[in-house]
């Protein structure tokens, strides 16, 4: 009979190799079991201080403490950064927006009538936005994940270990005691590499929010542009409008199957990054063309809901976790990136005018495969026969 509780590692990160202009995604999700949870939690964190040390190392640091390790990776979970970042000296990478992160994930098989949560999976370490919800990464956040953890534990009367102790945390969510909210409150947890100091005053809400107002106006850097510069490549493509026609100055499905058919090359492929609103030529030209189209409406949630729209019509719902869409501005002109992790496990066809397509992304461009022979040696070579899902 296996415990009611088991733990996972997963790691979500686009990183850039300049040398070559190819993107590098990485989706990981590793589950750990054993009959005693404790050596499996102490597996997962294993596995996660091994990626940590590679992100540091690509910075020429080593790991020392984890306040270090956040510090020092800031760039892959601040919520500021709304653009590309510097990272290492090779390679760049797509910060928070598009749900990057890393972290411990504690996975309940076997959920109990508790007084916090019934969700089944919540982070209790990590760095990035991978767990929906602010808190998820915030210190309180963390302390509630942890304490339901705890709370598991003590009610199957699992081992320790030497990982019990106490923290005390100031949690800006509790309501308990109205007369008494700036004190911080005392957790009951298993130990992590987090660093617990400081955290038991509200001053670390001011810290953190300082310059919130930053956010939305963040502005891209120069390294967006040093990805469009450097032109094409198998994991980077670049389309002027989302739906505008420029033969008909007009909406049309055409532009939007031609914007879907690059989606399912980088989606049975290697991934990448589609750039809306960037010529062939590399020339940015911004949104301006398929916010004409909009009228009354809001440009932007037009735009958005046409994109949704899109996938919905072209593409699978299954596979909609791996496509993402944001907003970009670079010197005053906004752009959208389209960010398309590949598909682990089986290939992906596209709704076409005459029925299903299968498309791949080559060097710089996107073909459609329609041979059946072509398509399954092209499916068994690139996912292999005993990693393809139904």
């Amino acid at each position: 009979m296996k415990p009611a509780i088991h733990y996972a590692f997963k790691a979500k990160l686009i990183r850039r190799i300049k040398e070559n202009g190819e993107f590098d995604f990485i989706d990981v999700f590793q589950e750990f079991f054993d009959d005693e949870p404790i050596k499996a939690r102490e597996k997962a964190f294993i596995y996660y201080q091994n990626y940590i040390d590679v992100l540091l190392e690509s910075k020429g640091l080593s790991y020392k403490s984890d306040r270090q390790a956040r510090e020092a990776t800031e760039s892959f979970y601040d919520p500021k950064t709304s653009h590309l970042e510097v990272f290492g000296e090779n390679q760049i990478k797509f910060p928070d927006f598009l749900g990057n992160g890393i972290g411990v994930f504690l996975i309940i098989d076997e959920v109990v009538d508790e007084p916090i949560s019934n969700e089944n999976m919540v982070m209790i370490h990590g760095i990035g936005w991978l767990y929906e919800g602010f808190n998820s990464t915030s210190p309180d956040g963390l302390a509630r994940n942890l304490e339901r953890e705890h709370y598991y534990y003590q009610h199957f009367d699992f081992s320790y270990g030497n990982y019990k102790t106490s923290i005390s945390v100031y949690d800006p969510s509790d309501l308990s005691e109205v007369d008494d909210l700036d004190q911080p409150k005392v957790f009951n947890i298993l130990r992590t590499p987090f660093d617990w100091s400081g955290y038991d005053q509200e001053t670390w809400m001011d810290e953190l929010f300082d310059e919130s107002d930053e956010i939305e106006q963040a502005q891209p850097s120069e390294s967006i542009e040093d990805v469009i510069s450097f032109g094409e490549t198998n994991t980077v493509e670049f389309k002027p409008s989302l739906l505008y026609n420029f033969k008909t100055n007009t909406a049309g499905i055409g532009v939007k199957g031609i914007i879907a058919k690059s989606i399912c090359g980088f989606l049975n492929s290697k991934g990448g990054i589609l750039f809306i609103g960037v010529n062939d030529y590399g020339n940015i030209q911004g949104l301006s063309y398929d916010y004409s189209l909009a009228g009354e409406k809001d440009k932007r949630d037009f735009f958005r809901l046409e994109f949704d729209d899109l996938l919905k019509q072209f593409l699978p719902s299954f596979i909609m976790g791996n496509i993402n869409g944001v907003f970009v501005e670079i010197d005053g002109v906004e752009i959208f990136l389209i960010t398309v992790y590949p598909s682990k496990s089986k290939p992906i066809f596209m709704n076409g005018k005459d029925g299903k397509e299968f498309w791949v992304r080559w060097t710089a461009s996107t073909r459609q495969y329609k041979d059946v022979e072509d398509i399954v040696n092209y499916c068994l070579e690139h996912w292999g026969k005993d990693d393809i899902e139904g």
